[in-house]
């Protein structure tokens, strides 16, 4: 497996850093000894986005890193139906984006319930729009992997069902583990433990994956809320062999604690 480090981790630095672009984030990739890296769209150039992303891949790959994926940020569920056609358009274009670079997974999300909304009808649009995008990215060998991130079919059986009646093996999940027990911070150990069982769940299917880190390591090094072992131990027994991406979701420095969430990674995989 590998132990990588998504753009989104630094996006204070994008923000306020003055000369942070993604070519300075491929540096500091490389100087923290990341095995690769995962680009968040907004930090492509919105006017030439699918030249930057050359341009990025070039660049990482002469650092030495691999890229685990393109964060699509879509959502499916959205109700007026001229809103999910473009929906669908703008991930037509990012898989063209993703595969002209070298990229050959995208992460990729259901989308958010409207209140009001029927969820049975919201997941439906999300199968429809996954199975008239499985032929453009079937034709350009990228991987879609479903992130259990937004609020429709969140859990492991929902994203599954996905899978199974869309009907692709382009279409993959990319399991986010503390995702699968929101606010997972102020849990009980037993509610923690859906962690694992729902990670057990979809790690078959997947092709990516996410590590979340905030800045409160316990004093060895761990993670203070799960047990990461146990979690990377989970995916190579379901035979996955792929990237681990670390997410820092603090707003503040992300240096240091990108760095010991690296480390922790390592001492597992």
């Amino acid at each position: 497996m590998l132990a990588s480090l998504s753009s989104w981790s630094y996006r204070s630095w994008f923000e306020h850093k003055e000369g942070f672009d993604l070519m300075a984030f491929l540096d500091e990739a490389h100087r923290q000894g990341a095995d690769g890296v995962e680009i968040y769209p907004t930090h492509l150039d919105p006017e030439e986005p699918g030249g930057h992303l050359k341009a990025v891949a070039a660049r990482g790959r002469e650092l030495g890193l691999e890229f685990a994926s393109v964060i699509a940020a879509n959502d499916f569920a959205q109700p007026v139906a001229r809103q999910r056609a473009g929906q669908v358009e703008r991930m037509k274009q990012w898989i063209v984006h993703t595969a002209g670079a070298g990229i050959e997974r995208m992460n990729t999300f259901t989308g958010y319930h409207t209140a009001g909304d029927d969820p049975f009808m919201e997941a439906c649009r999300v199968i429809d729009a996954y199975r008239e995008l499985m032929p453009v990215a079937e034709e350009h060998d990228v991987l879609l992997c479903i992130e259990n991130h937004s609020s429709v079919s969140r859990g492991a059986d929902g994203l599954v069902e996905i899978i199974r009646r869309v009907g692709s093996a382009h279409l993959r999940t990319n399991p986010d583990f503390t995702n699968f027990v929101p606010d997972f911070r102020h849990r009980s150990e037993r509610a923690l433990e859906a962690i694992y069982s729902e990670t057990e769940r979809v790690a078959p299917y997947a092709a990516n994956a996410h590590l979340k880190v905030g800045n409160d390591f316990t004093e060895d090094g761990e993670h203070p809320y799960v047990d990461v072992g146990r979690l990377v131990g989970i995916m190579r027994a379901a035979g996955y062999d792929g990237h681990i991406v670390l997410e820092y979701y603090g707003r503040d420095e992300p240096a240091d604690s990108s760095e010991r969430g690296l480390a922790l990674l390592r001492r597992y995989i």
